[in-house]
C-alpha cells in the first residue's frame, strides 16, 4: 500500500469513528471540561486529615502537677504576662488593689465564655484554692483578702483555671492521659472546637532522660523535641528539620553550696567565677533574673576571667588548697563546660573532680545545671535563707530584706530598685556563678 493510500485510509477510519462515537466524545469532552474548573472547587470540599503532633519531653508528671506549656493549651487564667513581665488582662478585663496590696479585686469579661464541657463561665466557677487566701463574690467581682501585702499576686493569678476532670477554656481539651502507677507517659490533646481544622492535634509524651527522649525520636514515637540542648545521638534525615532558639529565660549556672569547706568564703567563691572564662560566641548570663524583665538590671559584675585577681583572692589560703579538691556534679549535656571549669580551677591550684548524674542531688559542692527563670521578678523562694529552693544555703541578711521587700512593694518602680539592689548584692556574694544563656534546638519531622 502506497503512503498517499495509507493516509486515505487513516483519514477515513478516524471520520468513521467519530461519526459513529461523536455523542460519547461531546460529552467526554464536556465532563472533561467541567472537571477541569470545578476539580480546585471540589478538592477544597475534601475532608482534611488533621495534622498529628508527638512532643516529647524530659520529667515525671502527675495528674495535679502537668508542665504550665501543657496547660496553657487547654485553659487561662485571670492575667497573661507580657514577654517583657508586664502583667495583662486575660480572663479579667480589669483589677484594683486596695489596702497596700492585701486586697485584689478582679472583673471578669463581659462576654460570654465557656467551658469544654459546654457551660458558661460564671464568677463562682473560679476558685484558685489558695492558702491564707479569703475568697469572695460581689456580683461579676472576684475579691481576694490576702493576709499580706504580695506583689506578685497579679503574676500569680495567670496560673490557667479549670473545673474538675480539667476541664478548661482553652483551644485544646483533654481527650485521653495514660499513666504508669502516679506518673502520666502521655497526655492527648484535642482542638476543642472540632470545626476548626487548622489546629492539630497534641500528644505530649513524658521521658525519664534526654538519651530516651532522642532514641524515642530515632524510633518515630514523636515527631518534636523542643529545647533541646545538643543534637548528638539524633538521627537527622531528610525529613527532619530543625531550628535554633536563645532562650534568655534559662541561665547554666554553677551553683556553689555556701555550707561546705572553703565555699562558704565569699573570695574563694569569687576566686572561683573569676577563673572561669566565658565561651566566644555564647550570650552571657549575669544574673538570675530574666533580661527580657523590667526589672532586670544590666550594670552587674559580671566575673569576666581575671586570673590575677582570681589568684590574689585565693593568696591567704594557698598552702591548705594543695589538699583541697571540688567535686562538680553536673548532667551529661553539661559535661563538656564542666571540663572547661576543671582545667580554669587547675591553673589556680585547686583541684576538681566531675561527678556525672542523671537527677538532681540533695547534697553537693558545686553543681553545674541550667534553671528557667519566670519573667515575674520575684526571687524569693531561690534565695531566702528559707526556702528548699536555695539550693546553695546561701545566708544574707541583705538579701532576705531585699527579697521580702520586693515582694510587698507595690510601687513599680520602688519594686524595680529593690530588685537591682538585690542583683547587685546577689552578684557581690557569688552564691552561684552565672555563665550563659544557652541555644536549645526545637527539632520537628
Amino acid at each position: 500500500m502506497s503512503f498517499y493510500k495509507k493516509i486515505r485510509f487513516s483519514l477515513r477510519f478516524i471520520s468513521a469513528i467519530f461519526k459513529k462515537q461523536l455523542k460519547n466524545i461531546i460529552i467526554g469532552l464536556f465532563i472533561g471540561v467541567f472537571f477541569y474548573f470545578l476539580f480546585p472547587y471540589l478538592f477544597k470540599l475534601i475532608p482534611k486529615q488533621r495534622q498529628q503532633i508527638k512532643i516529647g519531653k524530659v520529667g515525671q508528671y502527675t495528674v495535679n502537677e502537668i508542665p504550665p506549656e501543657v496547660l496553657e493549651n487547654l485553659s487561662f487564667g485571670l492575667t497573661q504576662i507580657s514577654e517583657k513581665g508586664e502583667i495583662l488582662p486575660l480572663l479579667s478585663e480589669s483589677w484594683q488593689i486596695e489596702e497596700e496590696g492585701k486586697i485584689y479585686k478582679f472583673k471578669l469579661r463581659e462576654q460570654d465564655i465557656f467551658w469544654h464541657d459546654g457551660y458558661k463561665l460564671v464568677p463562682s466557677d473560679i476558685n484558685y484554692n489558695f492558702n491564707d487566701v479569703v475568697f469572695s463574690l460581689e456580683g461579676n467581682e472576684l475579691i481576694f483578702k490576702l493576709k499580706e501585702p504580695f506583689s506578685p499576686f497579679l503574676s500569680v493569678v495567670s496560673k490557667p483555671v479549670f473545673k474538675k476532670g480539667l476541664i478548661g477554656l482553652g483551644k485544646y481539651k483533654v481527650r485521653k492521659i495514660t499513666k504508669k502507677g502516679n506518673y502520666i507517659k502521655s497526655i492527648s490533646l484535642v482542638p476543642s472546637d472540632e470545626t476548626d481544622k487548622t489546629l492539630p492535634n497534641k500528644t505530649y509524651k513524658f521521658y525519664n532522660s534526654e538519651n530516651d527522649l532522642k532514641t524515642a525520636f530515632n524510633l518515630g514515637e514523636i515527631n518534636r523535641i523542643e529545647n533541646l540542648f545538643d543534637l548528638d545521638g539524633l538521627f537527622l534525615g531528610k525529613n527532619t528539620k530543625h531550628d535554633q532558639e536563645l532562650k534568655k529565660d534559662i541561665y547554666l549556672a554553677l551553683f556553689l553550696n555556701n555550707s561546705k569547706p572553703f565555699l562558704e568564703v565569699k573570695s574563694f567563691r569569687q576566686a572561683l567565677a573569676y577563673a572561669i572564662p566565658k565561651e566566644k560566641g555564647e550570650t552571657r548570663a549575669i544574673g538570675s533574673i530574666n533580661p527580657l524583665s523590667w526589672a532586670y538590671n544590666p550594670d552587674i559584675k559580671p566575673y569576666e576571667q581575671d586570673l590575677a585577681r582570681a589568684a590574689g583572692l585565693l593568696e591567704k589560703d594557698k598552702e591548705t588548697l594543695s589538699s583541697f579538691k571540688i567535686t562538680l556534679t553536673t548532667f551529661p549535656q553539661y559535661e563538656k563546660t564542666a571540663q572547661l571549669i576543671k582545667q580554669s580551677w587547675k591553673k589556680l591550684g585547686i583541684g576538681s573532680e566531675i561527678k556525672i548524674t542523671t537527677y538532681l542531688p540533695t547534697d553537693f559542692e558545686a553543681l553545674l545545671i541550667a534553671r528557667e527563670v519566670p519573667l515575674e521578678p520575684d526571687q524569693y523562694y531561690f534565695w531566702h535563707t528559707t526556702q528548699a529552693g536555695n539550693i546553695t544555703n546561701l545566708k544574707n541578711p541583705r538579701i532576705d530584706k531585699l527579697l521580702e521587700d520586693g515582694r510587698k512593694t507595690m510601687d513599680i518602680q520602688a519594686r524595680k530598685d529593690i530588685y537591682y539592689d538585690f542583683q547587685r548584692f546577689l552578684a557581690e556574694e557569688s552564691p552561684a556563678i552565672f555563665l550563659t544563656h544557652p541555644v536549645v534546638y526545637n527539632v520537628y519531622r
